[in-house]
């Protein structure tokens, strides 16, 4: 059975771009002129569009056109669902690309979503998590007094858990985890070059230590595509 027109046409276009037709930094030509050139309507070449836009290939901007950021598609990282080295490890690999720190009180809401203390100071960290090109992750960090003075040696690349562990000797006993799944908004999709209400993934943990005293906190949002939760289960007995 033959694939459907817009996936036939995503991957005429997929091809041309490998092939240099369209370096990285060129426009794709609009949707109408697409449709023109390859003889189908504008909703197939919109939604052609769309799966090179998901494949991390190019990117759209409102007034700005449809930019290639990429020859090929950038491999999604794998997050195995294991223990809490499973955990650590991307944090490792998915080096941290500080673009704002600063010292305050959490907002209501942001207490409510990581269970964190409004009477406390807190380090809030905006970051991208960064292991090729395009962006895997844009990261909200939270760290609360009196571990704060970890800001003092972010920009050595190594992750905050392990920076709390080094300059405080706390580590997590208990790490909670939660996913859940939503649409980029114009802001956080140019931010992550990807586009304005694509698919995402947003993954919030949460970091105890042994007498569940909470030490750390994230929250990441991941551009469909660009991040893979893998499972594995064994029967028993």
């Amino acid at each position: 059975m033959a694939s459907p027109r817009y996936r036939q046409l995503a991957e005429t276009l997929r091809a041309a771009i490998a092939r240099g037709d369209f370096p990285v930094g060129s426009q794709l030509p609009p949707e109408l002129e697409l449709a023109q050139t390859h003889g189908v309507s504008r909703h197939t070449a919109r939604d052609a569009i769309r799966l090179l836009s998901e494949a991390g290939l190019i990117a759209r901007r409102r007034g700005a056109g449809t930019t290639v950021i990429a020859a090929s598609s950038p491999q999604a990282y794998v997050q195995p669902l294991g223990g809490v080295e499973d955990l650590m490890q991307y944090a490792q690999t998915a080096r941290l690309t500080v673009l704002t720190q600063v010292e305050r009180p959490l907002t209501s809401e942001e207490a409510a979503r990581i269970g964190g203390d409004l009477s406390r100071v807190w380090l809030v960290i905006d970051g991208l998590r960064v292991a090729d090109s395009p962006p895997l992750a844009l990261s909200r960090i939270y760290v609360p007094q009196p571990f704060t003075s970890v800001a003092d040696d972010l920009g050595e690349g190594r992750s905050v858990y392990v920076l709390l562990d080094d300059r405080f000797g706390v580590s997590a006993g208990r790490i909670e985890q939660e996913i859940t799944a939503e649409l980029l908004s114009a802001v956080d999709a140019r931010t992550l070059k990807a586009e304005t209400g694509g698919a995402a993934l947003r993954t919030l943990r949460r970091y105890f230590a042994e007498d569940d005293t909470l030490i750390l906190a994230s929250d990441s949002l991941h551009p469909g595509g660009r991040f893979v939760y893998a499972m594995t289960y064994r029967r028993e007995g």
